[in-house]
């Protein structure tokens, strides 16, 4: 079974629908109007979890994503 590391949302609207999907569907998206589509951390970073007051500079609990990219609504704006 393919595993679903891969965490993909838009850099302007933020959409969740395509979290937890496999390199395939990663392609499928591409393929569906997903455009400049970039990793932007591993798995094991998009999913660290901190105590509260224990981020360390530059990280944040907002940045749950692995893959950034502009969805098809927000690449034909």
């Amino acid at each position: 079974m393919a595993q679903r590391t891969i965490r993909l949302a838009c850099m302007v609207c933020d959409r969740m629908d395509y979290d937890g999907i496999t390199e395939a569907q990663l392609e499928e998206a591409n393929r569906g109007g997903w455009v400049d589509v970039q990793e932007a951390q591993g798995y094991a970073e998009a999913t660290k979890t901190y105590e509260a007051g224990e981020t360390p500079p530059g990280d944040s609990a907002f940045d749950w994503w692995t893959h950034l990219g502009y969805c098809p609504d927000c690449a034909t704006e």
